[in-house]
């Protein structure tokens, strides 16, 4: 190695660029950069570098000679350590991928072009070379055109730097000028002359295989034994011209094809031809410069290739079919001219081949350009939109590589490098597969995504013949897992390493394995080799302990593996939508799964997927994919989900402000209705609504001081409110929040945090949350005057609340009256007209307004007369109905009569109408209406169940069967009543009961006392029950069998005379002795006496009764009339009609009989006519159900009150000879049944 520290002495073999090598020289001292063009054979790849050296004689450093592909590398440098003679890595050295054949001796260094811009992160001027070779700078790939561009601005700091650029075909003029001027020398190739043919399209309906094979026939004509190369765009065209060539029966030529997935077998029959046997390559651009093949005389050329273009934007790598540029043409047609003279046919014709591009795009113009920034901000360069290229690309990729980045977490929102972009800057990957390796190490499942990154990193290792399609199917199906092609993919990798470790085969073993299995040997190896130089790699770089691949048993779970890979590709996701059967996925891209995969064949569709790539072919597929938990997105890529909190709420229990939060990302809902404390995304917000939901709304779970003054401020104005009917147009709601919005600090958004700061604030001043009523009303608005707006009405010398509602349609809105249960009964039917003395005046015009025409003509104006009347009142108590007050005040103003009838209390508005409200002792609600008579009707089962509950403490409800109780008052206290004691008749026995009225307790107490007489005495009753003293055979006879009960006429008649005896009916124990001698002393008289002329009586007027029914069946009249004497003989004669009535009563039964007879004389002495009219005139005063109805109230004082009056009234219409207790008339019967319940 030391012999060779020295230059030595260069020879040059004869080739072109050999007798240009004095000029080449000659520019290169003289110029910093030097622009080489040399023709396919020339020479420059291998002699280039030794002219430069030769130049730089004895200087410091070394020569850097890029190549853009490893194999090249390794091909040049051994070539030339060669011709030096010296062996690689001694004065000629080369470095490529995890693979450094260099020494400290090494003056000419090949490497790839990623090699040289690793190495302008450690070294930024490349202080170790003194010239730099870029060759076959014509491919323009990304690596190639970041060093152009890099070398263009070394050169500026670096003036001793010599740059050489060598290409086979390149725009001259444009790189010269790009480096200002530099100097071109055009070197000639070594080729033979190539004859070119146009063979357009006979029209537009032939198709690509038939123009083929017609072009094929033309070249057999002409020659039938030269090899013919065909260049198509791709595989499917490759098998259709197949097909088509095949059909055509050549003799003696093999049609073989090539492509990049072609089997390894396939592909060595292009390099091993047959003797005596013409081939014919069917092959794809991959024939155009980096194969090779033997023996090729005739190139046909279809002109198109199937192009990787990435679209920004929607982040697909498409492969579409385009038109070649001339220079790719040129090229192809360069591949018949390396042997012999040749022959290209162009299926195009020669003007589209005028009109087409002058060279192929450059890779950064049709591919993500993510890597290129990530490796320009690692090493502080401008930014890609500033930094000098030969052909900038579009600032769309520039964008979509920005944005690449920044989805994988390499560059925050300023387009700085983060932690992650500098850990991915030193990882010689493209970024999305270093950040999922990031990400593994994380997960701690390295060793399962070094495979699965390698795998990704190189084509599909599984081969799927044409003809053996099925057969490699069922191969690759033990590999397959139906939720994961990354797994799939680990699990091919196994059976690689347990084949090999179980059978301990070498290389050759392997490859009849991988044969066997449609498995391509190649890229299983170079599987291998990749997963073992990424590991040194990372452990190189990153200083990572990289563990052994676990057993599948204990390998990563699926979660973590999946989620690593998501960090390389976090908007690769879709979601079924199975209307449309298509996943939509971010940015509102449609896409299927790509049949290849092991999801395809899944009985059902994953919800969400996650894939490695979109690629666009007939239609857009996602390869390699996966299951997604759709909560792995936001895990992973947090900066690219974008979070919306709604249906932000206060919650009560929590004391603090909750909300829903959905979560996208690429504008596809990963998560929904996901409950999130709202102050973690909106503080400002989450305390506005604890304000307002929290603090006014009086949701706060704690009770405070603050907070029952603010509901004691709010029960005023929504008083106040309800007064003046103006609901939420005084409660100032704003004023309210600007008061506390100002006190409470603009940190507190939780009851938590607010008792804290309140505990300290109040301790200075108890008050500091207290709000002033000021800030509670909209200034002005707040007039209801309390001698307008009552809050209590008091009228003979009882108290009623008013209560006030603004609320139209509801039962209680406008002025409500409370009235206790205890005060209905004494409440002033009149008194809800007055209603307050606010809407006074508005209540009289109303009513006025509703007067005759020709009354209020003299009141004119109504509203000053409907003042006046107000004035009049407003400070008088009201005691009587406002109708009255206000017929007697239309008197005096127009001196013309007026009735309070006149008035039509149905115009008054709804809200004018007075509500009675009746509640009980605890203030809940019994009745609610507008008439208080009904009222009292309704709460009748009420009022009377609540006071036999009051009475029944003041006495002992104990059975008695004798007078144990002493003396019984004649009334007692209940509650705020009178309640009257008597005895009751409890069959047996007797109890004492406390009665509302004094009626109910007299007759009560008549059957109690009653009751006891005959416990006392029941043989004395028995006696004269057993000796009834009657004399009268006609009277013993009808007690048999008159009135509704005859069975107990007998015992009505001694029942009835003990209510005479008794009397008066006695309070004491010494009254009861007494009044039992008594009743034994006159009883059998009274029987015998007034009791015995009774039922003469009865007798004396039933005889004539039913000869009268008997006959006037016959006569329409007289039916009505029948039917009218019967009802009345029904009522005389009821169940208990002579023990239910008082003892001075039994004389009025004698008089109702001789009035019937009296009646019936009438009858027969007068038209029908007459008597029909009287029954109409008595119908109408009684009523209209009064006989239906009094069978259920027989003992009733007010009903049988009631049926005395209505025979009395008889008397006066059908008997009017005989006299009538009191004046009975229709007014006093309207009267009498209002008590009727």
């Amino acid at each position: 190695m030391s012999r060779m520290s020295e230059q030595p002495q260069f020879t040059y073999p004869d080739l072109p660029i050999s007798r240009r090598r004095r000029e080449i020289a000659e520019a290169l001292r003289r110029h910093q950069v030097v622009v080489v063009v040399g023709e396919t054979g020339s020479g420059k790849t291998t002699q280039l570098p030794k002219i430069a050296l030769e130049v730089a004689g004895n200087r410091r450093g070394k020569l850097g000679c890029t190549q853009p592909r490893r194999l090249a590398a390794v091909a040049v440098a051994r070539r030339i350590a060669e011709e030096v003679g010296c062996e690689p890595g001694g004065y000629v050295g080369y470095q490529v991928r995890f693979d450094d054949h260099t020494g400290p001796d090494t003056k000419l260094k090949l490497m790839t072009d990623g090699i040289l811009l690793a190495e302008t992160q450690n070294d930024r001027d490349l202080r170790q070379y003194h010239t730099i070779i870029l060759d076959e700078a014509h491919e323009r790939s990304l690596n190639i055109d970041f060093l152009l561009g890099y070398m263009k601005l070394l050169l500026a700091r670096r003036r001793d730097l010599k740059l050489i650029i060598s290409s086979a075909t390149m725009d001259a003029g444009a790189f010269s000028e790009f480096f200002g001027g530099a100097p071109v020398i055009n070197v000639e190739g070594r080729t033979y002359h190539v004859d070119m043919h146009y063979m357009p399209p006979r029209n537009s309906e032939e198709e690509l295989p038939q123009h083929v094979c017609r072009a094929v026939e033309w070249l057999s004509e002409y020659d039938s034994k030269g090899d013919v190369l065909v260049f198509l765009p791709g595989e499917r065209e490759i098998r259709d011209c197949a097909a088509e060539l095949e059909a055509m029966n050549l003799p003696r030529t093999d049609i073989l094809p090539l492509f990049a997935r072609l089997g390894l077998g396939e592909q060595q029959r292009i390099f091993h031809p047959s003797r005596g046997t013409r081939r014919i390559v069917l092959a794809t651009n991959v024939a155009e410069t980096s194969l090779t093949i033997p023996g090729i005389i005739y190139v046909i050329d279809s002109g198109l290739a199937r192009v990787s273009r990435y679209l920004p934007g929607r982040q697909i790598q498409r492969l579409q079919v385009e038109p070649i540029s001339q220079a790719s043409a040129r090229q192809r047609a360069g591949r018949c001219g390396r042997v012999t003279e040749g022959v290209c046919i162009r299926l195009y014709s020669e003007t589209d081949f005028e009109n087409r591009d002058p060279f192929t795009d450059p890779e950064i113009k049709r591919s993500a350009l993510a890597g290129v920034i990530l490796r320009m901000a690692d090493l502080r360069l401008p930014p890609l939109g500033e930094f000098p290229l030969p052909d900038p690309p579009s600032p769309r990729l520039v964008n979509e590589g920005y944005k690449t980045l920044r989805e994988i977490s390499a560059l925050d929102r300023a387009k700085k490098l983060t932690d992650t972009g500098r850990s991915l800057a030193r990882l010689p990957l493209d970024p999305r597969l270093g950040r999922m390796l990031l990400e593994a190490q994380k997960e701690q499942a390295l060793p399962e995504l070094l495979v699965m990154v390698a795998g990704l990193s190189i084509m599909d290792p599984r081969e799927r013949p044409a003809d053996f399609a099925a057969q490699a199917d069922q191969a690759h199906a033990q590999w397959r897992d139906e939720d994961s092609d990354f797994l799939s993919l680990l699990k091919l990798w196994r059976a690689t390493l347990e084949f090999s470790e179980r059978r301990g085969l070498r290389r050759n073993q392997l490859r009849r394995w991988c044969s066997k299995n449609y498995l391509s040997f190649l890229r299983i190896v170079e599987w291998h080799n990749l997963v073992q130089d990424l590991s040194s790699a990372l452990a190189e770089t990153m200083r990572w302990r990289i563990p052994a691949l676990p057993p599948e048993a204990e390998q990563a779970s699926s979660e973590r593996i999946h989620r690593s890979l998501l960090a390389g590709a976090p908007l690769q996701i879709g979601f079924w939508r199975p209307d449309e059967k298509v996943y939509r996925g971010a940015g509102g891209r449609d896409f299927a799964i790509f049949p290849g995969s092991g999801l395809f064949k899944r009985k059902k569709r994953p919800e969400w997927i996650m894939g490695a790539e979109l690629v666009e072919t007939s239609r857009l597929w996602m390869r390699r994919t996966a299951i997604l938990d759709p909560a792995w997105v936001e895990q992973i890529a947090p900066q690219l989900c974008a979070h919306h909190a709604y249906d932000a709420a206060w919650d009560k229990a929590a004391g603090v402000v909750y909300a829903k939060e959905r979560v996208t990302c690429g504008g596809l809902t990963i998560i929904d209705s996901r409950r999130i404390s709202y102050a973690r995304c909106n503080p400002a917000g989450a305390r506005d609504i604890m304000i307002r939901d929290g603090i006014l709304a009086q949701q706060l779970k704690n009770p405070a001081p603050f907070l029952e003054h603010l509901a004691e401020m709010r029960e005023t104005v929504s008083t106040a409110e309800c007064k003046l009917r103006r609901r939420d147009l005084i409660w100032c709601a704003e004023g309210v929040y600007r008061f506390f919005n100002e006190r409470i600090p603009a940190d507190i958004n939780s009851e938590k945090a607010l008792r804290r700061w309140r505990e300290k604030a109040e301790a200075k001043d108890p008050r500091h949350l207290f709000v002033p009523y000021s800030d509670c009303v909209y200034p002005g608005e707040d007039n209801a005057p309390a001698d307008l707006y009552p809050d209590e009405i008091e009228v003979q010398g009882q108290q009623y609340p008013v209560y006030y509602n603004h609320a139209p349609g509801a039962a209680d809105d406008g002025i409500t009256l409370g009235v206790h249960i205890d005060q209905l009964a004494s409440f002033p039917d009149w008194l809800p007209g007055w209603n307050v003395p606010a809407h006074l005046a508005d209540r009289a015009e109303t009513l006025l307004r509703t007067l005759p025409k020709d009354l209020r003509a003299f009141l004119m104006p109504i509203a000053e007369a409907a003042d006046d009347f107000f004035e009049e009142w407003y400070d008088r108590e009201p005691d009587r109905p406002l109708e009255q007050a206000l017929a007697e005040f239309v008197m005096k103003r127009s001196n013309k009569f007026c009735n309070a009838s006149q008035f039509d209390t149905a115009r008054l508005q709804p809200e004018h109408v007075t509500k009675i409200w009746v509640c009980d002792d605890k203030g809940d609600e019994l009745a609610l209406g507008t008439d208080a008579a009904a009222l009292r009707e309704k709460l009748t089962d009420y009022q009377q169940k609540r006071f036999r509950k009051k009475a029944a403490r003041s006495f002992s409800t104990s059975p008695m069967t004798r007078w144990d109780c002493g003396e019984l008052p004649a009334t007692v206290d209940v509650g705020n009543g009178t309640g009257y004691p008597a005895l009751e008749d409890d069959g047996e026995r007797v109890r004492i009961r406390v009665f509302p009225t004094e009626q109910e307790a007299t007759a009560s107490h008549r059957a109690g006392v009653r009751r006891l007489a005959l416990l006392r005495h029941g043989d004395f009753i028995s006696g004269i029950r057993k000796r009834l003293p009657i004399k009268s055979m006609a009277v013993k006879l009808a007690m048999s069998t008159l009135g509704c009960e005859p069975k107990n006429n007998v015992q009505e008649t001694i029942l009835a005379a003990m209510n005479r005896t008794l009397a008066p009916l006695p309070r004491t124990a010494e009254e009861f002795d007494a009044a039992c001698l008594r009743m034994r002393e006159r009883l059998y008289d009274t029987i015998a006496g007034p009791l015995e002329k009774l039922w003469e009586n009865l007798v004396a007027a039933e005889g004539p009764l039913r000869e009268y029914c008997l006959t006037a069946a016959r006569d329409r009249y007289a039916a009505r009339i029948a039917e009218d004497l019967q009802q009345e003989w029904q009522w005389l004669t009821r169940p208990g009609f002579l023990s239910s009535l008082p003892p001075d009563s039994l004389s009025d039964i004698a008089r109702f009989a001789r009035g019937l007879r009296e009646r019936l004389t009438r009858i027969a002495q007068q038209p029908a006519a007459r008597e029909l009219e009287r029954i109409d005139a008595f119908r109408a005063a009684i009523l209209p159900d009064f006989y239906t109805r009094y069978p259920r109230h027989l003992t009733h004082p007010d009903w049988l009150a009631y049926g005395i009056m209505t025979e009395e009234f008889r008397l006066s219409l059908f008997a009017p000879a005989l006299a009538v207790k009191g004046r009975a008339s229709a007014k006093k019967l309207a009267a009498a049944a209002e008590l009727l319940s």
